[in-house]
């Protein structure tokens, strides 16, 4: 007989086995395992370590549905995460996860559950879309096995191919002309963009710019905060002034000479003022993304997001022959890796040139000019 509260029994081959608890079955019972032993002594043992493991899993008679477990994570996130991040996944749990899954205890949400999501998915969203969606959801399951409330699931489904859209970068000749026509009659909206193409700042970073952020004696302009709009708990928005999107995009790029030409002017302006307005008012992200918009079109080039300011800097710097760490730390990168393949494309003629420097190097012919 076993001792109370020991499930441990001699077999009738002399053996002794002891049972344990180990996670759940599709259909919510427990799942029982076995191990086995010559002395009662060494199946205790045996026992002791996954019942302590199913001991944090197992919670005998709970059924939770998984609208309930994305309450407890959104929970257990929002003092982890920025705010604006918390949002982002409140919006996606709330306008994908619970409609989809709602009612589902966490175990009935398997890998061609999942699938099938994504295939449904793939009708009105982007690849990067659904992956971020499932990014989450996986999280998600993972919190619920963490806490208890299921096994380990598998989540490895095939996602959508990504379609990368090739980036918007000005040309040479058209970054020229629109330089040329900013600073033909520069202001302070102006100079915003002038700023943007010789720093590579994010549009949210350059609404954020104040005139305390901007070093006129040492030429540097100080990256800390970064205006973007949120989601409100009503369902509105509001917009969030807060550090910028990582750790590493808080940090300091030198202003050129150019740049510190039409700077200076501006050099006794309220420290507290935002630069874009002069006050302490700032232009909201979407109004400036227009304002840009109507230069480009007044300049005669055509139209293309702020982001390509970005793009802009980064490829210009590398075709003139950048160190990529310092690029990257400039543009605020966690690593070189996200500026080599996420901000820097070469041109047809840096592909050109470096082609023809292959050449003359093996054939040891130089091009005729």
């Amino acid at each position: 007989m076993p001792k109370r509260g020991e499930n441990i029994r001699k077999r009738k081959d002399g053996r002794y086995e002891g049972r344990y608890a180990d996670g759940y079955k599709p259909d919510g019972s427990i799942r029982y395992r076995s191990v086995y032993g010559k002395t009662y002594r060494e199946v205790k043992q045996k026992l002791h370590a996954p019942e302590k493991r199913a001991e944090k899993r197992i919670r005998p008679g709970m059924r939770i549905y998984f609208e309930e477990i994305c309450a407890f994570w959104l929970k257990a996130k929002r003092l982890a995460v920025k705010e604006s991040t918390f949002y982002r996944y409140k919006t996606v749990v709330e306008h994908h996860l619970v409609p989809q899954f709602s009612g589902m205890c966490p175990q009935q949400i398997n890998a061609p559950v999942i699938q099938a999501f994504a295939e449904v998915l793939t009708a009105d969203h982007k690849s990067k879309t659904i992956k971020d969606i499932l990014v989450i959801l996986r999280q998600i399951l993972a919190f619920a096995n963490v806490q208890g409330y299921c096994e380990a699931i598998n989540t490895q489904v095939q996602l959508p191919k990504e379609q990368k859209r090739k980036p918007d970068v000005l040309s040479l000749m058209q970054q020229q002309r629109l330089i040329l026509y900013l600073t033909q009659n520069m202001d302070l909206q102006r100079l915003g963009i002038l700023i943007c193409l010789h720093t590579g700042i994010r549009l949210g970073e350059i609404c954020g710019l104040r005139f305390e952020d901007i070093d006129f004696e040492n030429g540097m302009i100080r990256i800390r905060r970064t205006i973007q709009r949120i989601r409100n708990e009503n369902g509105g928005t509001r917009f969030l002034i807060d550090t910028p999107k990582t750790e590493h995009s808080l940090r300091e790029i030198p202003v050129t000479e150019f740049l510190m030409r039409y700077l200076n002017p501006y050099r006794l302006c309220k420290k507290t003022a935002y630069l874009l307005t002069g006050t302490i008012e700032f232009t909201q992200p979407r109004t400036y993304q227009n304002r840009f918009l109507q230069y480009l079109k007044a300049c005669g080039l055509p139209a293309v997001n702020f982001h390509a300011l970005r793009h802009t800097f980064a490829s210009r710097a590398v075709e003139l022959g950048f160190d990529i760490k310092s690029l990257s730390e400039i543009l605020g990168h966690a690593s070189v890796n996200i500026t080599l393949n996420r901000y820097v494309h070469s041109s047809a003629e840096q592909k050109r040139k470096q082609m023809e420097l292959l050449s003359t190097s093996v054939s040891g012919v130089k091009k005729v000019v």
